[in-house]
């Protein structure tokens, strides 16, 4: 009877010991596999929400959270082409204008002041508007930029129109010569005065006024007629003189 009941408890410290091991190793996988389960979740979780610390952040910050005024941020080609024609368009709705350069705004195409005749001849040589013609004193070909008017050496030479004397020189070629700022891109050329000239530069003169007399001073024309030569530039370019007393008043 005590070896059955030795036998017994034996077999009864077995089992439990057995189902001791058997729940221990349960609770250990439990506890493993919520573990698990938890990391796991927080990781796709962390994915999910864009707050994983591993993954690299390649987004730029809009301008408001960077605390970056709008007006700072470049703009590409296009976009700022587009935004310069815009504008333009929004001055050319509301009549704004954008300021023009003296020397681009355009001038009168003929002469409208009052003009009259420098001398009272004939022309004998007109304006040659660049062709070349034959000199009769340096008997080469060469441009004739002006008209030659017959008058005997002596008579006076007048203003062909109101203006500012701006020079009076001697030129190697075409003698003492009287330059007129007439206005609107005109200037007249008086040349082969005498030697005495009684207007001065920066005079103001009328049409008509006295600048000088018929000389002999143009080398350059000396075998020629008593004469003035008498040349127009408009706007820095030769043109022709008789367009100009056209319109003359006298």
């Amino acid at each position: 009877m005590k070896n059955f009941f030795k036998g017994r408890l034996s077999g009864k410290s077995t089992a439990a010991i057995i189902c001791f091991c058997l729940a221990a190793v349960a609770a250990l996988g439990i506890f493993s596999y919520n573990k698990a389960s938890e990391e796991l979740a927080g990781e796709l979780s962390g994915v999910k929400d864009g707050t994983s610390q591993t993954l690299p952040v390649t987004e730029t910050e809009p301008a408001e959270k960077a605390n970056i005024p709008a007006d700072n941020i470049p703009m590409e080609p296009s976009e700022q082409a587009a935004a310069e024609e815009t504008m333009i368009l929004e001055q050319d709705a509301f009549g704004m204008e954008n300021d023009t350069a003296p020397e681009a705004r355009p001038v009168s195409e003929s002469f409208s002041g009052a003009t009259v005749r420098p001398v009272s001849g004939d022309i004998l040589s007109d304006f040659s508007d660049g062709e070349l013609v034959k000199s009769k004193t340096l008997s080469v070909w060469k441009t004739h930029d002006g008209i030659d008017i017959a008058a005997e050496t002596g008579s006076a030479v007048k203003s062909a129109a109101a203006g500012v004397v701006t020079s009076v020189s001697r030129d190697p070629l075409m003698g003492v010569t009287v330059i007129i700022d007439h206005g609107s891109g005109y200037e007249g050329y008086y040349c082969n005065l005498a030697y005495e000239v009684p207007v001065s530069e920066g005079e103001k003169v009328s049409a008509g006024t006295v600048i000088g007399e018929v000389g002999s001073t143009a080398e350059a024309e000396i075998s020629e007629e008593p004469h003035l030569h008498f040349g127009l530039k408009k706007n820095g370019s030769w043109t022709d003189p008789a367009d100009m007393l056209s319109g003359e008043g006298s």
